[in-house]
């Protein structure tokens, strides 16, 4: 069956509405709430027969994915010369809105609507996306349990609420439909099959409750919240009180650690210890290998007993780590050494210092700090990235809280390495306490601009928060200097403050610890290299095992793009901001469906992609064509398949379709 909700008018229809007519544009829908197939523009096909031979001529018949997504769709309109007039095929929703964007140009409907709940007590005609006989008006209250799972509102054709009419004929037809039955014959029919009384009171229910102008104020309201600060996102629950009031606390140092030689963008560091060689807090056991690549420090004194591979959280293979032995002595390195006057060093003595104390990005990505704050453009804002929008996680809110000072020395620094006139500092506003404590040091540090933009996932991407300050779009396979600015987040600032002014290494960082059934949930600063088992038995009092068998699973990282892990012998790394043991969302435990179009994924995608073709061409391995759709684009936040109502990993695409770029070039 087709839920499309538009057809084509009639031949004779369309002559008349085009007689006079010499040129025309149209835009056709490729519809929506149907299995997703790769259209060949029937529609246009059609219109071009009939028109053959009339003397009216299209000039183009664009192809529109969701033609009533006004964002989208207004872009292709602006680019729309001329002053022909706009055909358009689609339902009355995608005609109303090319009419009220095109207020200067006659607009013509070229294809008619077809209602799909076929009843009277729907306010507006629903589709049904089940393919079947079945049918939903979406009225908004459903008491199939006490009709017999037969429903009144789309079955009778009065959609009589309360019980039957009296004007059913003997047959048990209905009076206004001789073709329908009575749907109250047959539910009091079915009611004594299951032998339940014929007296059973049908419960009368007031479908006044959700008024329309509530219904519009509220689709207002969500609309604004979308839109809010750049187009798409998501608002998923929060689930932030488990921790975000416990203060940060140091988590138990390790009997071992296992610090992997590649934790940060670019190429794995140089092991410059070997096996029996005795190290100290903060010594190098990696040299950097490259421009870009980082060096890696041990976070506990004692002895190395292997260098060997394990398996690393992010790429979930085997790469090389150096494992310590923890001596509990703490001996700190020679090489840890604070420096007395920060502003007496030059531009490169403190690069060579963020260099050579291993600072990456904190926030996921891991690119080396030094490389980061030398771009090679100009610019003028520097951005400190408060917003930790992803679920679970409170360390960079805690670390605000706490620690807000040192973050904004460690952004003094930056802004004086990068030349930036300007420094934002953006803390979402469901952080009110960060944004106090940040706004108490206003007056040592005027340079700084404090924000709260409106709390939305995934605005802690770097490009995301540029669009919102600044109203600056990052090229297609652009950096955010290609716009003159530079996004950090808080913990690599505050990793800058302890490299300038302890002299410490990037060997420990703060991490979340939360989920099902956690005993000692938390914000930990936690050594790198603490292997998972650790922190599980910790926080887990030993339960971790039974709920991983149980159906749970570990990520690394928030629940939208974190890293399931597999290896509970793996270990932190400078990336992992959170840890968090959760069931597993009953979306990704059932069963996946066939794409229906139902456009959700290009809504909430906040790059402006179409997500739904990565599923379409990636399930057919067809990963070029799946890169054609802007694949590079993607930040992988996940939106898409946090919305998918065919439940599909996404996700997995877009990874595949990506790899298949890569490997081209």
């Amino acid at each position: 069956m087709d839920y499309t909700k538009y057809r084509l008018k009639k031949a004779e229809e369309i002559s008349e509405i085009l007689s006079g007519i010499s040129r025309i544009s149209v835009l056709w829908c490729r519809k929506c709430y149907k299995e997703f197939k790769e259209d060949s523009e029937p529609e246009c096909g059609q219109l071009k027969a009939m028109l053959e031979g009339s003397g009216t001529e299209i000039t183009v018949c664009q192809p529109v994915d969701f033609l009533c997504n006004n964002h989208l769709t207004g872009k292709i309109l602006e680019q729309m010369q001329g002053d022909e007039p706009v055909g358009v095929i689609s339902c009355g929703l995608g005609i109303q809105f090319v009419a009220g964007a095109c207020k200067g140009k006659r607009i013509i409907a070229l294809a008619d609507s077809v209602p799909q709940s076929g009843n009277a007590t729907s306010i507006v005609g629903y589709h049904g996306i089940a393919l079947g006989p079945e049918k939903c008006a979406a009225c908004g209250q459903c008491y199939l349990e006490i009709t017999g799972g037969i429903c009144p509102v789309v079955d009778c054709a009065k959609s009589l609420l309360n019980g039957p009419c009296g004007g059913a004929s003997s047959d048990g037809k209905c009076e206004v439909n001789k073709e329908l039955p009575c749907a109250w014959v047959q539910i009091y029919e079915r009611l004594k099959k299951q032998e339940r009384p014929l007296s059973s009171r049908v419960e009368i229910r007031n479908y006044n409750i959700f008024k329309i102008d509530e219904k519009i104020k509220q689709e207002k309201l969500n609309r604004n919240e979308r839109a809010e600060g750049y187009y798409g996102g998501v608002h998923p629950q929060e689930m932030k009180d488990g921790t975000e009031s416990i203060p940060l606390d140091v988590f138990p140092s390790p009997e071992k650690i296992i610090v992997f030689l590649s934790q940060h963008t670019g190429l794995p560091a140089k092991p410059v210890v070997k096996a029996g060689d005795n190290v100290r807090v903060g010594q190098k056991l990696g040299e950097s290998a490259g421009l870009v690549s980082a060096p890696v420090h041990s976070g506990v004194s004692g002895k190395v007993i292997a260098i060997e591979e394990r398996m690393h959280p992010v790429s979930r293979t085997l790469q090389p780590a150096v494992i310590i032995e923890n001596d509990r002595k703490d001996t700190v390195d020679s090489s840890v050494k604070p420096v007395p006057n920060p502003d007496s060093l030059s531009r490169e003595e403190l690069l060579g210092i963020l260099r050579d104390k291993g600072l990456v990005g904190m926030g996921g990505a891991m690119f080396p700090t030094s490389v980061k704050l030398c771009p090679p453009k100009p610019v003028d804002t520097l951005i400190i990235n408060g917003c930790e929008c992803e679920p679970y996680l409170n360390a960079d809110n805690r670390l605000m809280i706490e620690h807000a000072e040192e973050i904004l020395k460690g952004a003094r620094i930056a802004q004086r390495l990068l030349c930036a006139q300007k420094v934002i500092f953006a803390v979402e506003d469901n952080k009110k306490e960060a944004a106090e404590s940040v706004d108490r040091l206003k007056d040592n540090y005027p340079e700084v601009e404090i924000v709260s933009p409106k709390t939305k996932y995934p605005q802690g991407a770097e490009k995301m928060l540029i669009k919102k300050l600044l109203n600056r779009n990052v090229p297609e396979g652009g950096l955010p200097f290609d716009v003159g600015a530079v996004v950090l987040n808080v913990s690599t600032l505050y990793s800058i403050y302890r490299a300038v002014y302890e002299g410490m290494p990037l060997i420990e960082r703060a991490v979340t610890v939360a989920g099902e059934s956690a005993i000692k949930p938390g914000n930990y600063i936690i050594k790198i290299g603490t292997p998972f088992s650790d922190i599980l038995k910790y926080c887990f009092n030993g339960k971790s095992a039974d709920m991983l068998k149980q159906g749970c699973e570990l990520k690394m990282g928030g629940p939208m793009m974190g890293i399931v892990q597999f290896d509970m012998e793996s270990a932190v790394i400078k990336g992992t901001t959170g840890l968090l043991l959760l069931e597993k969302p009953v979306v990704e435990a059932s069963e996946e469906n066939e794409c229906i179009k139902c456009g959700r994924c290009v809504d909430v995608c906040p790059m402006e992609l179409h997500p739904h073709y990565y599923a379409y061409y990636g399930k057919r391995g067809e990963w070029g064509k799946a890169a054609e759709y802007r694949v590079k684009s993607c930040i992988e936040c996940a939106s898409c398949q946090y919305i998918c109502s065919s439940k599909i990993d996404l996700l997995s695409f877009i990874k595949k379709a990506k790899k298949h770029v890569n490997n081209k070039n």
